[in-house]
């Protein structure tokens, strides 16, 4: 009896292969072309900002550079003054995205956790904005950050030096419409709803205010959701163009996206194909850095 036991024992248990199947490879041959149709605009312009100028005119549908040349970037970095630019893209950018997160948890908090009458109502009509677009407000929100300054003005006196630095070429008017997210409310708070409604009450039990809470409980615990909030936040506000284009006619208040288009409207040397590849490319960098490892 011991004997069959460990004869079967030792039997070799049975391999199941999986059966190949031509459906999948061909999903497979799919998705990959997918992936390089969208990735081959990117790796075309890196590989165009590495071309010197006669490479690009002599070979124009060569993909491969002959030489590789840092001359675009050098020529990107010195016929503007895009340090400037890449500044105001990064204070615009990091204003937006500090806002967005911290209005959006207190309001999600509140929704959340709070009651309050209209609770309901309010959320449903900061819902309802995201259907919206921000083309249908774009020409009232310039009208009203183009007269912050005379309304400060009326407000502090006409020596009021903070007035001239609220409107139209200034950090304030390039962010102030987008101080709030609607859709980061909505994303914190359902992740707040899901939060054991006991803590809040064992909390409150304890002496510990709304405050204390939210901080030192509620957001340490959605930290992925935030973060997560925070990538959406941070590359929305750092691909804005039309806004920046028409809030800012100083040159030293010009985003990076609108500085790139010099190269785009020369009148005198034409499109130079280099460097505006050179400028995309450091504009895609930090988007591509966060993709890869955010």
């Amino acid at each position: 009896m011991s004997s069959l036991t460990s004869e079967s024992n030792l039997d070799p248990k049975p391999v199941y292969r999986e059966k190949f199947r031509w459906s999948d490879l061909g999903m497979q041959f799919l998705l990959f072309g997918i992936g390089l149709i969208i990735a081959l605009p990117i790796i075309i312009a890196i590989l165009t900002s590495f071309k010197s100028p006669l490479d690009i005119n002599s070979n124009p549908y060569s993909i491969f550079p002959e030489s590789w040349s840092f001359d675009s970037y050098r020529t990107a970095w010195t016929s503007v003054p895009f340090g400037r630019y890449l500044i105001n893209s990064v204070i615009q950018s990091s204003l937006i995205v500090a806002a967005q997160i911290l209005f959006s948890i207190m309001a999600a908090y509140a929704f959340s956790f709070l009651e309050f009458p209209g609770r309901n109502l309010l959320f449903y009509v900061i819902l309802g904005s995201l259907m919206v677009p921000f083309q249908l407000t774009f020409i009232p929100s310039f009208l009203i950050v183009s007269n912050l300054p005379d309304q400060c003005r009326v407000l502090l006196g006409e020596t009021a030096a903070l007035c001239d630095n609220v409107g139209a070429n200034s950090y304030f008017g390039l962010v102030v419409p987008f101080l709030a997210s609607a859709f980061g409310v909505f994303l914190l708070r359902q992740f707040f709803l899901g939060l054991p409604r006991d803590l809040h009450d064992s909390a409150r039990i304890d002496g510990a205010s709304n405050f204390r809470f939210l901080w030192q409980i509620v957001v340490p615990l959605s930290k992925g959701a935030i973060s997560a909030f925070g990538i959406f936040s941070f590359l929305s506000a750092w691909s804005q163009y039309l806004w920046p284009l028409i809030i800012t006619n100083d040159a030293q208040m010009r985003t990076i996206q609108i500085g790139i288009r010099f190269f785009l409207f020369d009148q005198e040397r034409g499109v130079q194909w280099g460097p505006l590849m050179a400028g995309a490319v450091i504009v895609m960098l930090p988007t591509l850095l966060i993709f890869l490892f955010a």
